[in-house]
């Protein structure tokens, strides 16, 4: 019996992207082993229900208002040692001790922490000599670094806090072997994490596959639709929807008069909003309650990512689905899956187009891609292949 408390910055369940998806898909493994718990830390209020199987749930919403106090530490952030202004506003002393009555409630064996973002609470884990996980869902110092070079003061501050939470940890997850290389690069040798994948419940796709599933209203019995997923605040998705709108999307356009781009999840960004305003091929849908109906509208997904971390569970979602896919070497990272054999990586905008093009004159192409890509996630990246890996790195703590 192991009692598990996972800390999150935002409400995992209903999963609404890749972050919820990844931290559900962690909850559902570890609460196998005993009582789960969730402490979770929300920019606003939220009715949404407690799904069955969750021992603890606790929800606290940052406060508006700060005090006069903690108002002088966030703006003094260069002052204060491993202190970071997005770190500084995940932390609140209400939140504290909130956190710290849960802590005292549940007693948990191990504390589980997503993502560097909330390393001012690890203090608080560790003072009470609970063994702490740290999910990494991305390699934070390396990703900023791609999307903002050495700007300034934060990307020492951020890599001096990601090597303390990585040391103070008594353990460490990341989402591939490439990331296990990435941060031993970064950090040193000495540092053993764990490669946990990102993974997704398969069997929840299979009516998609099957084709049991109904497109949304208006997309249903188009044979030429592009689909991209994300939360489009993210850099990286942002910069991949305005290559999909102005580069990549025209191409096609050219040769398939009746094709349509799906750019599905929240926050679009106003450029976005503006394509679709003129071009009612271009959907953009917001914030969605189940991307299934839009990957059963879609006839491929293309992922032209130029930055990011961790793995695309996007893609995976696309294996699952039947759907095939096309995507740039970044955007395919951290999967072991094969140009040609699970799906087309291709890195240059033209050559993009050309794979969908191919796929869309090609059904025999389309049914032996996406025959291989549902077996390889079926094999590595469902959440009972995920699981065992989980068991080896908890093994190694004498969990288990």
């Amino acid at each position: 019996m192991i009692r598990t408390l996972f800390i999150t910055k935002e409400k995992p369940y209903p999963p609404a992207g890749g972050v919820e998806l990844r931290n559900w898909q962690n909850i559902n493994i570890m609460r196998k082993y005993g009582p789960l718990g969730i402490f979770s830390i929300t920019q606003w209020k939220s009715n949404s229900e407690v799904p069955d199987g969750i021992a603890l749930w606790h929800s606290y919403a940052l406060s508006k208002s700060l005090s006069r106090w903690e108002t002088l530490k966030r703006r003094a952030w260069l002052l204060r040692p491993n202190a970071h202004p997005d770190m500084d506003s995940l932390y609140q002393q209400a939140a504290v001790r909130e956190l710290e009555k849960v802590l005292g409630e549940f007693k948990p064996d191990v504390v589980v922490i997503e993502e560097i973002w909330l390393y001012n609470y690890l203090k608080i884990c560790k003072h009470r000599k609970y063994r702490v996980i740290f999910d990494e869902h991305n390699i934070e110092a390396d990703l900023f670094e791609q999307k903002h070079g050495a700007l300034k003061m934060r990307l020492p501050r951020l890599k001096s806090i990601e090597l303390d939470f990585i040391r103070q940890a008594d353990q460490t997850w990341v989402c591939s072997q490439e990331d296990i290389i990435l941060l031993k690069t970064l950090y040193g040798e000495k540092y053993q994490p764990y490669a946990v994948p990102n993974g997704i419940d398969v069997s929840s796709y299979d009516r998609v596959r099957l084709k049991q599933c109904n497109p949304p209203e208006g997309l249903e019995g188009k044979p030429h639709n592009i689909i991209y997923m994300g939360t489009f605040s993210y850099i990286p998705n942002k910069v991949a929807a305005k290559l999909l709108i102005e580069e990549i999307y025209p191409r096609l356009k050219k040769n398939y008069p009746d094709c349509r781009l799906l750019l599905v999840g929240r926050s679009p960004t106003e450029f976005m909003q503006k394509a679709a305003a003129s071009d009612p091929d271009i959907v953009v849908t917001g914030s969605v309650p189940d991307v299934r109906p839009y990957l059963a509208a879609a006839s491929v997904m293309v992922v032209p990512l130029q930055q990011g971390g961790g793995t695309r569970l996007k893609l995976l979602e696309a294996f699952a689905s039947g759907c095939p896919a096309v995507s740039t070497s970044k955007g395919a990272e951290g999967l072991n899956a094969t140009d040609g054999e699970h799906l087309f990586i291709k890195d240059e905008m033209d050559a993009i187009a050309n794979s969908v093009e191919q796929l869309w004159s090609d059904p025999s192409l389309v049914e032996k891609l996406t025959h291989s890509a549902y077996e390889l996630v079926n094999a590595e990246y469902s959440w009972d292949a995920v699981g065992k890996q989980v068991e080896k790195a908890l093994q190694s703590l004498n969990l288990v």
